[in-house]
């Protein structure tokens, strides 16, 4: 517990100093003032340091995300605008690359963790059916059949004993499971039935007697459970073009689960499944801690690009809804007004703020 705590922290600062170092040195390049540099969202803990140049380094109570305050970001007052050092008196090139530093710093962390990955080894990532399907084809995938429990039925022979839904088995009356296998041919009215289950990533047999019509009382399907996985590796000069390859396929992936998400807030008021906030994140940082350094690393470099990914879509607040902000400029060929830009991003940061809070309460009723 106490490693993945740990490793949960170093993550997560990792994360957000590489994201908020981008906005800091591309802001610092264009010549323009960084008030401060949070580590967390508001409230203010506590002011750690303030450098030469007038910028604060602080650490915030909510324990994730970050910020850099720009001189002149969200100001309506005319001398502030006009300031060399502010912001907003920069050109369209300077603020849209300021804008949009954090998030490449974000894939370009992502491309390192995975280039180093791919040159020494590692786990390829299978996020996809067709990720499967290929691993196993090409030998990397080592699977096998199992019989997936979804129901068991209150009062049937089954929830008698220590067999839960979400099990699986993979053997009964000593017949393997594999294609084709029919268990009503297996299992006998009014018979004992043994079977071999996996619970926990533990191996288990239970007995169980029929009852007249030879079930025992299950819902299942028939499914490919991964074994093992293999490691893949490639020279030093290929790794870095495998890698930009991935990143590039694995953000596809990450704007099209988030377009799931929105739908189903929009459509059902309801979190998807699969969609975790920072209590689902720390539980999957135990879960590889408990597989090693490079599945950590691994871990990181997904949750970089999502990361990166959420952080350019176009909504108030986030860095892709100010650069749309820019993108307006351009078209109208006028800036649009400071003190509406500004209540659309306090706006939008009020609804994100909503969104974490329902994504962890999600977290915290799945945790338990």
């Amino acid at each position: 517990m106490i490693i993945t705590v740990i490793a949960f922290i170093i993550i997560f600062s990792i994360l957000i100093l590489v994201h908020e170092w981008g906005h800091f040195a591309a802001a610092r390049r264009a010549g323009i003032k960084v008030e401060e540099f949070g580590i967390g969202l508001p409230p203010r803990a506590k002011a750690l340091h303030k450098d030469k140049k007038g910028t604060i380094y602080s650490l915030n109570w909510i324990p994730f995300g970050g910020y850099v305050r720009l001189f002149g970001e969200d100001s309506s007052d005319p001398k502030v605008l006009k300031d060399k050092r502010s912001f907003a008196s920069k050109t369209m090139g300077q603020r849209t690359l300021v804008v949009v530093a954090g998030v490449l710093m974000n894939f370009l962390l992502a491309w390192v963790l995975i280039t180093i990955g791919f040159t020494f080894g590692m786990k390829p990532f299978l996020v996809t059916q067709a990720d499967l399907d290929t691993g196993i084809e090409q030998g990397i995938v080592e699977s096998q059949k199992i019989f997936y429990i979804h129901d068991i039925d209150k009062g049937s022979p089954l929830s008698k004993t220590e067999i839960v839904e979400g099990d699986y088995i993979i053997e009964v009356n000593g017949i393997t499971v594999a294609e084709g296998v029919d268990l009503s041919t297996i299992i006998k009215p009014d018979q004992q039935a043994t079977i071999k289950y996996v619970h926990e990533e533990r191996e288990s047999i239970a007995t169980v007697l029929a009852n007249a019509e030879g079930k025992v009382g299950m819902t299942i399907s028939l499914e490919n459970f991964i074994s093992d996985v293999k490691e893949v590796s490639y020279p030093f000069y290929i790794a870095p073009v495998k890698a930009f390859s991935e990143v590039w396929r694995l953000s596809v992936l990450t704007v099209k689960m988030i377009g799931n998400v929105v739908v189903s807030l929009v459509a059902k008021f309801t979190v998807p499944e699969g969609v975790a906030g920072p209590v689902g994140i720390a539980k999957m940082t135990h879960y590889f801690a408990q597989q090693g350094f490079m599945a950590l690393v691994q871990f990181t470099a997904l949750l970089s690009i999502s990361l990166g990914v959420i952080n350019i879509m176009p909504f108030p607040a986030l860095d892709g809804g100010r650069f749309l902000f820019i993108a307006y400029e351009l078209v109208a060929r006028r800036r649009a007004n400071a003190k509406a830009e500004a209540i659309v991003h306090t706006i939008g940061f009020a609804l994100l703020m909503l969104l974490i809070l329902a994504i962890t309460w999600n977290d915290i009723v799945n945790l338990f």
